[in-house]
Order: C-alpha cells, then structure tokens, then sequence
C-alpha cells in the first residue's frame, strides 16, 4: 500500500532514508537514487548524496539559490510504496531480485506518471493565488526491506523534494495536495504495472483486492500473516471498543525502528519461519522461472497467447455476450492485443461501475476504478482508452470547475430527457382553483380544521399546488419548514374539489410519517414505477395506457424528501405523469440534503432549470434559539458557525464516542430515552453504538435474560457491475438471485458462497438444500438496470426481550417494512414475538425469512434520519471518515432536533474542517459540462423570471414562470 506524510525535518533525513539498504554495500548506491526531471535539470543523478540531499530538503538547491522562507521551509513530501507480504518473502526470503526490481520500475514509472499529472505549484498575480502545474519533480528514491518488528517488507521510500520548476524558469515550492489526493490511484498504477511484470517472469497473481494489491499465487492467508505481526498488531488493536480504535491503532502500536545487526542471520531466521509456515519458497521460484523462459521461447503471435491468455479471453468474451453493440468496447478493438482489450474492459466496467452511483466523476477516479478491477492492464492503456471514449462522445469532459472531470452520453440524455418531460407538462393542466381562492381558502382551511397559521412560504406553497398550470411543480423547503402543515389543508381542498392525491415516498418509513402527518393515501415510489414499468416500457400499448389512466389520471401525486430520488426514478416518475395525464406532480424536498444512492440530483436539477416553484425557508421545527441557530448555519453550509452553537453540548473523545453516545443515551430516564434518538454518520460507528446500548440495557436486567441468537444478512456495497466480477465474492457470503438466471440455471433464493475458482473464475454455491450450483460472474448481463442480485456478509446478532430492532427487508403482506422498527415483545424457545411501529404483533419461528433480515435500531444513520423529527438526540461523528464526514450528512443530522442535540466528536476543529470541505452533493451532468450555466444565460437574457422567490413575495403577486426553459445540446 502506498502511504504519505510530510517530511518533518531535513535535519539527518538523507542519513534515515539510506540506513535501511537491502543491497550489499556494492550495490548501495542503487538503494538510494535520483528520478524525476526536476532532478535532471538540477544535475542530479545517480546515486543520493547525504550533503546535497539535506540542503535540497532544507530548499537549498545546488547552485546555491534558496527556494522558500528558510524558516518555515517543509522539508519534502515522502511517498512509501509497500509491496504485499508474499511477494516481500519471495524476494528477501526467497532471493528473487528479479521481483524487487520489476518493483521498482513499477514506482519509477508511477513517479514519472505523478509529475506530469500531480506537480503543481502557486503563482500570485494581481493579488491572486492560483495553481498552476509544472510537470517535475525531484525525487530521492531508497530502499528499504524491513518493518518495525523486523521481518521482510520490501517497500520504497519516494522523498519528493519541496521544490519545482515553473514554466518561467524560476524555482518554487511544491504544492503537494495532489499527491496527498491521488495516493490510492499511485499505488494502483504501481501494483498494476508491477503485475504485468511477475506474469512476465513466470508467476501467476491471487485476487486482486483494495487499490489493486495483490498477493502471490500460492501463498495461504496464514502463511502471509506468518509474516505479518506488525500487521496482526494493528488489527488487535482495531478490536478495541468504538470505530476510532481502528482508526489510531498504526500510530499507538508504533515501535521504534531498530537497524539491523546482522543481515545474514535475520535473512536465516526468515528462511527457517518460511519452512516451518509449511512454504518451499525455492520450488515457487524455480517454477515461475521455468514459466518465464518457456514463454520467451514460444512464439508471441503463435499458442502461448493463446494458452496463457485462455481463461481471461473466455471471460472477457462472456462479459461482452449479449451485447455485441456495446459502444464502450467498439468490434474493432477486439482485435488488438491483449493489454489493449483489457483496457477496454477494465475501463468499460469502470464506466458502468461509477455511473451506477454518480452522473458524473474526476477522471481520475475512472483511472483508479479502471485499474482496481484487475485485469492485465496499465494507466497508459487505460488512459488512452478514456481518450478514445472522449473522442467517441460517449464520455463527455466537464469544463468551468468541473474541467478534469467526465460524465457519460446516457447522463447526459437522461438529464435531457427529465427537463424535456417537465417542460412537456408546462401550461399543460387548468388550475383547480384561481390564485387568490387558492390563498384565501387554504389559509381559512388550515385556521379553522387544523389549527394552523400558515407563514407566506407555506402559503405560497399551498398556492402553487392549487392554481398552477403546470403538471410538475417543485416545493423547496429547509428542513422543519413545515410541509405536513401545508399538505393537510390541500389534502382536504383537493378532497372537496373531487381530486385524489396520491403520496409517494422513497422509504416505508417516510410512507407510513407521510400518511400519518397528513391524512394522504400513500405508497413507496419504487412500489408505483414497478407497477406501471409495462406501461413505460410499452407506451404505444392501447390496454396498459387506459389501465394507467384509469388509476392515475387527473391525480395529484406528491413526492417526499424529491431530493432522494435518483435520475433513472426521476426520469421515469415525470413521464409517466406525463403519459397518464396526471392532474399534479408535486415534488417536495430540500435540495441540500442528501441526495439518492443512485446517480444524480434531478430535483436540484430541475429547480436550476427553471421549474415552477415555491420556497419554503422558514425552520419551523427547532424550539431551542440556540439549537435553531445551529440549524440555520448548517443550512446555509457555516459549518463553524453551527459548531460554535453547539459548543457547550459538545463532547470531545478521540478513542471511545460510540461508548460515549451510548453511554449519553443509556443514563437518561425511560421516558426521555423514547424522545431522544441516536444518529451515527456511518454504518460502522451505528453498529458500534448498537452494541454498546444493548450491553448496557442487557447489563442492567432492562432486556430479557433469554438469548435469540440469529444469523442475519448485511448487504455488500457493491455496484452491478463489481457483482459482474468474481472479486465481488469471498467464502461464506451469501447471494440472494430475486429472480430465476435461466442462463445459468439458478432459480430465485440464496444461496452460500462456498468457494471461488480464480482460474476459472467461476463462484460456487450451495443453495438452501445443500445443492451445488455453479455462477460465472462474467455471465451477468452488463448495463443491467435492475437489482435482481444481491450479495450480503453474514452477522451474528443476538436478540432478548425488550431490544429495538429495525428491518432490513420487506414482506408486504404482513405488514413489515424495509426501515421500520419493532420492538422484541417476548423470546420463547424457538420462536420470537415482535411487536411493528403500528401495533401489529407477530410470532416469528426461528426459520421464518424476515429473521435474517433485522439488526438493532438504537442507533440511526442519516440516510435512515432524513425525513424523521425528535425532540431531542444524541449524534456521533468522526472527522477521519472521508467520505462521511460532509455537510449533507451533518445538516440532516442537526436539524432532526426540537429542542436539544449532544454531538460527541473526535475533535471538534477537525470534524469542522472536515465537513467544510466535503459538501457531499451529488453531481449532475449538465452542470459538469457547464450547460445549466449556459442555458440559464439564454434564460435570462430573455427577460426570465426563473429566479423569483415565491416564498417572499406578497400573495396576490406570485407568478409562474411561462416561457420555456431552453438548454444547450
């Protein structure tokens, strides 16, 4: 894996880097050498000398001339590059040089590729400080073979010097934040090209696993892990109590480096505990190397492509099956070579794999997923191919602040397609009631039947939803604005003027809030797309078109928390408003929180292109000032400000949070347990706090003393297209086939992952009976649209009286919802009763299916939160999760609350700027490509209302817009 930290002094740093050298002292000056063409210009060459690299990290280059402030110079920026333990073995154990340098030029050519894509530095004009690249770096590369606990760990330290040459000649200091970003991309390029390279000298590769590492083929987990104690000491110490111990465990189990005495008996004692871990290290290499000279005397063009290449080619041929049109691996290239047809597939499925989940993404994130497939490929293959995509048009580059980043042509059309169906419904429906009625009535409504004094955004809302002439409509609101206090009276006007509203939400949870908060009849969106899919998919069909109008026609629908919905649903849900004529489609939500899980954010699309629409900005939920300010700071992105507001019900604990959260929830009364609810920002610290609060309930007598022990099933974060690769899988796994693979003869169930062939790459199963079945991942249709797999880990989990659970499954007809809570009422021998969220009670036998489809709801997510209210709650987050840490994620988790919210941290300086630098918005293609922006011009231009704010405007003067919404193709 390749890490990287600042230098932190150039005081004896050319004395450290140097001291750890595998080479006998003939070879030494091979262990320390220059790389980069910042050094080259410098003169700098061969090996590393100690007075002149010093004066380098200090910023003095060899003329003489000084690079930054003396004082405050950082030295460098060291890049560690470690191979995986079993190829360290072969090489220092074994004595296989041939794999250390085949090492080594994987980093120097990773290197080379870093300063032409990473050295950057700062230029200053006009008062300004932009960045600017420069395409070189200076790079002292050594050598080193050993860990902290002395065993074999071949790796190479790239000290990268901090200074860089501009396009004017001058020198400057580096800008390194590039090199911090793309540290997991690096070490994939590395391990990538260092596999074409032991394939070359005749070693076959184990699975290829996170950021492309690898291990050698024969090689058991118990064998690497014989070398591996530094390893084992860290994944001890992640066992400790809470998320973060994992998180600090390499830096609190750090032990000085000690210099090795004696290399010659340190390389015996490796060779005796390679034979006694049961490995013939002489036999592995002596067989890769017969592999190695059979194949350079075989003709290249003849059979050995063909032998060697056998298996992979059948899978690439199965992938592509079915889908010969695939215009991400156009026929022609299948004549290529095969590093060339590699890339294409390693960069089509990367394509598919990042699509599924964002509609666009920084090229270099194609890169690294391209890469991380495995396939025998490397970053210049892979680049080219992006280039020949680009080229195509079926990827599209981003410009403007997205310039770097790319979005696919279906993205874009699709994008196309959801403003064309809403602007096909403009002007298209007579209003149900004229403005003023509209206003004057839903305020009279609301007063009297409800109680309820609407403030001029709700009745703006209100307004729009009764009187205009579109079909779709949007409803922007921040969270606690209110919506169920406008819904009802509407609810109850439409009623009295014959229309039937329909409700629809992306969760069973938010389905059963919205009709219990506002009387509507409603339903999950999934549940109405997949009804009427026949419909959409054959429109021209006379029967579905009248059975659909029948049931939708002249309705009004209403979208909950609309920010949740992705393209492919958005697009979908609009046309087929369209195509039945409904009367309304209203879309309610707040376009800064969290968006689907799926690729897009058409809600936040369609309000920048124009739609119809009213604002709703008025926090209605928060009752404590102080919590309220807190909330409208993160709306508005002031991450400090809102941290500031929850200064004194902050905790700081950097080792134990979700011990402090729960302990924090578990020391309130009964009674205020049920009002306060815990958030956590990932599944991994929900979990940790779902433990820790059924301990505790469990240590105090509060839970039955009689245990249920389950098996439960815990879904894989995998995209359709991972699932299309047999890396996807491990041993005791299990896969859920929700409909019948005729193809592969593999009936609708789950079935156990009982072992995986990586030559054949065939997954085998055994099903319910204990029947074999045979899955070839390759096999999976590409592009799919649907879920019809699912693969899941299998989690103990032990359940007692009196615990809270939440289910992770549907079952319609019993009333037990994906989401929903229940409660464990009674454990009685092999049977359970669980009590649902609306009273119903069930008696569960220990194989009834929804058994392994529960886990613990103590604690929440945010995507679990958005769309619920407490009064008070306590949430746990941690700055060091990357992805989690964002102002999405935190806004949802602040305004949750009415009257109280304990945050328990890592640090809170850390979290703020962690979240400060993550908005955690999802992407649109139109932005990226910057056509939003230029179609918004065109609009205004032409004397455009599209930015009028409905919710601050006197009644009688809010309008519509009416001119249609024009976009750049």
């Amino acid at each position: 894996m390749l890490s990287v930290a600042n230098v932190r002094s150039a005081s004896g740093a050319a004395s450290y880097f140097a001291a750890d050298n595998y080479y006998a002292s003939a070879d030494a000056d091979r262990s320390g050498q220059w790389v980069g063409s910042g050094a080259d210009t410098l003169g700098l060459s061969g090996a590393v000398d100690a007075a002149v690299f010093d004066k380098l990290l200090r910023g003095e280059l060899p003329d003489g001339t000084r690079v930054g402030h003396e004082n405050q110079h950082r030295a460098g920026t060291d890049l560690t590059f470690s191979l995986p333990k079993s190829w360290s073995v072969l090489a220092l154990v074994g004595g296989d040089k041939r794999i250390i340098e085949a090492y080594r030029e994987a980093v120097v050519e990773t290197l080379q590729w870093a300063e032409k894509n990473a050295a950057e530095t700062r230029l200053v004009e006009n008062g300004k400080v932009r960045t600017v690249q420069t395409g070189n770096l200076t790079v002292a590369l050594f050598q080193h073979d050993t860990n902290r606990n002395q065993e074999p760990n071949l790796h190479f330290h790239a000290v990268i010097a901090n200074v860089t040459k501009g396009a004017d000649d001058k020198w400057r200091t580096l800008k390194n934040d590039r090199l911090w970003s793309l540290n997991t991309l690096l070490n994939s390029m590395a391990m990538a090209r260092f596999r074409l390279s032991v394939e070359k000298l005749g070693y076959e590769v184990g699975p290829v696993g996170k950021h492309g590492n690898f291990e050698a083929a024969g090689f058991s987990r118990e064998q690497v892990m014989a070398f591996s104690t530094r390893r084992q000491e860290v994944l001890d110490a992640r066992r400790g109590p809470g998320l973060e111990a994992g998180k600090i465990a390499a830096l609190d189990t750090r032990s000085a480096k000690q210099a090795v005495a004696d290399r010659g008996a340190l390389t015996a004692d490796w060779q005796d505990h390679a034979r006694a871990a049961g490995l013939n290290l002489q036999a592995m290499i002596e067989r890769a190397q017969g592999h190695s000279h059979s194949s350079q005397h075989t003709p290249a063009a003849g059979t050995s492509l063909i032998e060697r290449g056998r298996a992979w080619l059948r899978d690439f041929a199965e992938r592509i099956r079915g889908n010969p049109a695939d215009p991400l691996i156009p026929a022609h290239v299948l004549s290529r070579d095969r590093e060339t047809i590699a890339a294409a597939q390693a960069t089509a499925s990367a394509v598919r794999h990042l699509s599924q989940r964002e509609a666009a993404f920084p090229r270099e994130a194609l890169f690294k997923s391209a890469l991380d497939f495995g396939l025998p490929t490397t970053i210049g293959a892979i680049e080219q191919r992006v280039s020949s995509l680009v080229r195509s048009g079926e990827l599209v580059p981003g410009s403007g602040e997205h310039k770097g980043w790319l979005t696919t042509r279906d993205a874009l059309a699709s994008e196309h397609r959801i403003l064309a169906a809403v602007e096909a419904g403009r002007d298209a429906v007579p209003p149900l009631l004229g403005s003023n009625e509209a206003g004057a009535r839903v305020k009279a409504v609301a007063a009297i039947n409800h109680g309820i004094e609407l403030n001029g955004g709700q009745e703006a809302a209100a307004r729009l939803i009764l009187s205009s002439s579109h079909r779709t409509i949007a409803i922007q609101g921040v969270a606690g604005a209110g919506k169920s206090s406008v819904l009802k009276p509407v609810a109850q006007i439409l009623s009295e003027e014959g229309k039937e509203i329909i409700g629809l939400a992306v969760q069973n949870t938010l389905v059963q809030m919205l009709e219990r908060d506002t009387g509507i009849r409603s339903m999950t969106l999934a549940r109405l797309l997949k009804r009427w899919a026949p419909m959409l998919e054959h429109p021209g069909n006379p029967g579905l078109m009248a059975e659909a109008r029948a049931a939708l026609g002249d309705r009004v629908l209403v979208l909950d928390e609309a920010s949740m919905v992705s393209n492919s649903d958005k697009e979908r849900l609009v046309t087929l408003a369209n195509l039945v004529g409904a009367r309304r489609l209203v879309l309610v939500g707040d376009a800064r929180q969290l968006g689907a899980v799926d690729a897009g954010k058409p809600f936040d699309l369609v309000q920048k292109a124009g739609i119809a629409r009213a604002e709703m900005t008025i926090n209605l939920r928060g009752r404590d000032p102080e919590l309220r300010l807190a909330q409208a700071a993160a709306q508005t992105g002031d991450v400090e400000t809102a941290l500031g507001h929850l200064k004194s019900s902050t905790i700081e604990r950097s080792g134990d949070s979700a011990l402090t959260a729960a302990e924090q929830w578990l020391q309130l009364a009964p009674l205020e347990r049920e009002r306060t609810a815990i958030y956590a920002s990932s599944r991994a610290l929900r979990t940790a706090v779902n433990e820790a609060v059924q301990r505790g309930l469990k240590a105090n007598g509060e839970l039955g003393k009689t245990s249920f022990d389950l098996t439960v099933l815990s879904r894989v974060n995998a995209t359709r297209e991972e699932l299309r690769y047999v890396s996807a899988y491990r041993p005791g796994m299990v896969l859920d086939v929700r409909s019948p693979d005729k193809h592969q003869r593999l009936p609708r169930g789950e079935y156990k992952v009982d072992r995986i062939d990586e030559k054949t790459r065939e997954v085998f199963l055994v099903d319910g009976k204990g029947k074999a079945r045979t899955l070839r991942p390759s096999r999976i249709r590409s592009g799919a649209k649907d879920d019809r797999l699912a693969l899941f880990e299998e989690k103990r989990l032990s359940i007692h009286a009196g615990d809270r659970i939440r289910w992770t499954e549907n079952d319609h007809r019993r009333g037990l919802f994906n989401a929903d809570q229940a409660k464990i009422e009674a454990v009685e021998g092999a049977r359970v009763t669980v009590v649902t969220s609306t009273g119903l009670r069930h008696e569960l036998e220990r194989s009834d299916p929804m058994l392994r489809r529960l886990d613990l709801a103590y604690a929440l997510n945010a995507h679990m939160a958005q769309g619920l209210t407490s009064d008070r709650g306590i949430a746990v987050m941690d700055s060091r999760e990357r992805n989690l840490a964002n102002q999405q994620t935190f806004l949802v988790t602040v305004t949750r609350l009415r009257d109280h919210l304990t945050l328990v941290v890592d640090s809170t300086d850390k979290l703020g700027r962690a979240v400060s630098q993550n908005t955690g918005e999802k992407t649109s293609a139109l932005e990226v490509t910057e056509r939003l922006r230029e179609a918004a011009a065109k609009g205004q231009a032409a004397g455009s209302p599209s930015k009028e704010d409905h919710s601050k405007k006197p009644p009688e003067l809010v309008k519509e817009r009416t001119k249609p919404f024009e976009i750049g193709i």
